[in-house]
């Protein structure tokens, strides 16, 4: 029997590689857009090149302008404060949620993720917020509100980038954090359980608001 070999499509491959380069803050926020340069430097036609475009800007991490033509989306204050009050609301519906879902095992899951995040500290910040989007993600996959949980994964691409300009993150404070809502989440404590990922989430709002500013701030200068 033949065995069916399942094929990434051109357009797939271009969509991940440009959206990475976005997040990654390869492509600079406001960077325009020349699809003949991209289609050359992939290597790929611009029929799949559109096509992923396309996609990114349904995410909003690609802007059309008035002359028709396309660039990276922009960062802002105004965004930034959008994207992570939304996101602090919905982190605590999954709380909530995990909380009565959550076993033993699990529990023991988180823990490890917490002292990876506290181990990281003292090496980089890749490490941190690796480890601490793997003990969010944890709480989203014991959480059965599906739709919080597409809306948060949809915000956290486009927050994403912005934790990429924030390198000045305090990884003591992030490390703290997050033994305080496991702390909270063992104890069942639901009412400081929500009130704590709030201030978690809230808390990255400012350092990111920071790293706008700054960022801004040398666009200027140049």
């Amino acid at each position: 029997m033949r065995k069916r070999v399942s094929r990434v499509s051109a357009k797939d491959i271009v969509y991940t590689k440009l959206k990475k380069g976005i997040i990654s803050c390869e492509f600079k926020p406001g960077q325009a857009i020349i699809e003949d340069d991209l289609a050359s430097e992939l290597e790929v036609s611009r029929t799949p090149l559109r096509e992923a475009l396309q996609r990114l800007e349904l995410e909003e991490l690609v802007i059309r302008q008035q002359n028709g033509r396309l660039k990276v989306a922009p960062v802002s204050v105004k965004e930034v404060k959008e994207l992570f009050l939304v996101r602090s609301m919905l982190e605590g519906i999954v709380v909530l949620e995990a909380i009565e879902n959550i076993t033993e095992k699990e529990i023991q899951h988180l823990s490890y993720l917490v002292i990876m995040v506290k181990n990281s500290g003292e090496t980089n910040f890749e490490d941190v917020d690796h480890f601490g989007s793997q003990f969010h993600t944890a709480l989203y996959h014991l959480c059965h509100n599906n739709t919080a949980v597409k809306i948060l994964m949809q915000l956290n691409d486009r927050i994403a980038r912005y934790k990429r300009l924030a390198y000045f993150v305090d990884t003591k404070k992030t490390s703290e954090e997050h033994e305080i809502i496991l702390d909270y989440i063992i104890k069942k404590d639901k009412l400081n359980a929500e009130i704590a990922i709030k201030n978690h989430v809230l808390d990255s709002m400012e350092q990111a608001i920071k790293a706008v500013e700054q960022y801004e701030e040398s666009i200027n200068n140049v």
